[in-house]
């Protein structure tokens, strides 16, 4: 039997294995290939990157090459993944991501990991950043969807100096809006400003045109009414821009939950990177 090709590689990638009290992270760093700026990289920590680690390396890179039309710069990619290759790690995400179990179901895996993870990402895994390459540390941002954004928000409203900026797309508001809400309200910067981005795709709380059909239509539709993830996302960035933080909000046309990630992380990253 003939031996496999070589598997195709990202060029300036690399992984790391990292401890945790909740178990083994893999950190995926994407390092742009020319000099640092003189104040080092900015750093994007994105989490959930077993799905979509090589999606923003080559946004970021692509953007970079022409950087004065794009408005992305180089940046450091520092993706937070799991072990295994499966694109989303329900029971991890779930304890890493949430304060506590979501206010109106119940879930079949822990929950309430969010502070630990969080001191996890400041710690561990900003230090072997830094160990890597020249970094900027007054320019790191936080990137998360789904569940993720839901964190990524969190971490907005509660601790706001743990990042620079933040980018939450197609956020799960459902889980705890009450939280969010409250932190949100009392959220003040006392230094710089960060810019904050919201983006969710507008099938997001109905059906797409090819569901309408399907026999999980109605079901389908009363839980993402129910979540209702486009007027959550909306209102939280209303809240957000009220607190002073420069914020952004868009609702892709014709794009669901699962599709929206590559058309809002190019968006994002221009505002983010260059603020507009």
């Amino acid at each position: 039997m003939a031996e496999a090709p070589p598997p195709v590689t990202l060029p300036g990638t690399e992984e790391h294995i990292l401890q945790a009290p909740a178990g083994e992270y893999r950190l995926w760093l994407s390092i742009p290939q020319a000099p640092p700026p003189p104040g080092g990289f900015p750093v994007l920590y994105l989490l959930d990157a077993n799905a979509s680690f090589a999606t923003l390396t080559e946004i970021a890179r692509q953007g970079a090459v022409r950087a004065g039309a794009t408005g992305i710069g180089a940046a450091v990619v520092a993706g937070i993944a799991y072990p295994g290759e499966a694109p989303y790690h329900r029971a991890r995400r779930g304890l890493d991501y949430t304060p506590g179990p979501p206010a109106e179901e119940a879930v079949p895996y822990p929950t309430g990991g969010r502070d630990a993870f969080l001191a996890f990402l400041r710690g561990p895994v900003a230090a072997r950043v830094a160990e890597r390459c020249a970094v900027d540390a007054g320019r790191r941002v936080l990137i998360g969807h789904s569940l993720a954004g839901f964190f990524t928000l969190d971490v907005l409203a509660r601790d706001p100096g743990a990042f620079s900026d933040y980018v939450a797309i197609s956020p799960s508001v459902w889980w705890n809006r009450a939280r969010l809400e409250e932190g949100l309200a009392a959220l003040r910067f006392p230094g710089r400003v960060p810019r904050v981005a919201l983006g969710v795709g507008e099938w997001e709380q109905g059906l797409t045109p090819w569901e309408a059909a399907s026999p999980e239509a109605a079901r389908t539709a009363e839980r993402r009414g129910r979540r209702a993830m486009v007027d959550g996302a909306r209102q939280m960035a209303e809240r957000v821009a009220a607190s002073g933080a420069e914020t952004r909000f868009w609702c892709f046309p014709e794009e669901n939950h699962g599709s929206v990630l590559p058309v809002a992380l190019g968006r994002a990253l221009r505002f983010v990177l260059s603020g507009h």
